[in-house]
């Protein structure tokens, strides 16, 4: 005798082991994940410097939309600060809520939370590079000539002159 089970599945247990549809369960997986009102908090946290300002968000940062227990209305938005701002944020205060509350469509959050701290420094986008001249591109484009595939020569000429274009503006 093999030790092999030859036990099979009741339909009853089949039917315990179907996979349901993702999207029929995907509310119920993002609630315990976010919470109940953690696509706001989220929201805010990533637009942070389209409801502010940009001149705001450069030196403030959200952390954290916090609700208290039982709790229906708006909770509280915590802020890292940095430098003297605290108090110019402190003063701001309604109108940074009531830009918060009209961005979220709700009463996402009743009072701020300043606190004062380094920030991570902000990606800033890189500015263009200068354009090269017609030598530099005539002489990349005379190295990859030799490549036959058409996309693969354009790829790399792009490469070359990107390479030398930021190789002349650091010097």
């Amino acid at each position: 005798m093999s030790g092999r089970s030859t036990k099979t599945f009741e339909p009853s247990a089949q039917r315990r082991f179907r996979t349901e549809r993702a999207a029929a369960r995907l509310p119920a997986l993002l609630r315990s994940v976010t919470g109940k009102r953690g696509f706001a908090a989220a929201e805010i946290i990533t637009h942070w410097p389209l409801i502010v300002g940009e001149r705001l968000a450069d030196c403030t940062l959200p952390e954290r939309l916090k609700f208290d227990r039982g709790e229906n209305q708006g909770g509280t938005l915590e802020v890292r600060v940095e430098g003297p701002l605290a108090l110019e944020l402190q003063h701001l205060e309604p109108q940074i809520i009531e830009k918060v509350n009209s961005f979220c469509g709700f009463q996402a959050t009743a009072r701020l939370k300043i606190s004062r701290g380094r920030l991570p420094p902000r990606k800033r986008p890189r500015p263009p590079l200068p354009p090269l001249p017609a030598e530099e591109k005539a002489a990349i484009d005379r190295m990859v000539a030799t490549i036959t595939d058409d996309h693969l020569r354009a790829a790399l000429s792009a490469l070359g002159q990107a390479i030398r274009a930021r190789a002349l503006a650091e010097r």
